[in-house]
């Protein structure tokens, strides 16, 4: 039980993560590869990133990039 209120905690938390999209790599300022972007997340004080080709971005929403950042920056630690 515990385990499913922790998942349903996390589910609305991702949507607290702040997105950004850059076709520069947030800590060397380096260009992404063409045709790619970087997928900037931010949730209090931690930043995550990763890259992601610009025609599959265009395919998700917002959500999904907000689930995965969270994923990146909050991780789930199972036994």
């Amino acid at each position: 039980m515990l385990d499913f209120l922790c998942y349903i905690y996390s589910m609305a938390k991702f949507k607290e993560v702040i997105v950004t999209l850059s076709k520069k790599h947030p800590q060397t300022g380096e260009p992404a590869q063409a045709g790619h972007s970087f997928v900037i997340g931010t949730l209090g004080k931690k930043t995550g990133f990763y890259e992601i080709e610009t025609e599959q971005l265009n395919k998700l929403k917002n959500e999904d990039l907000q689930q995965e950042l969270f994923k990146l920056l909050h991780p789930q630690t199972h036994h």
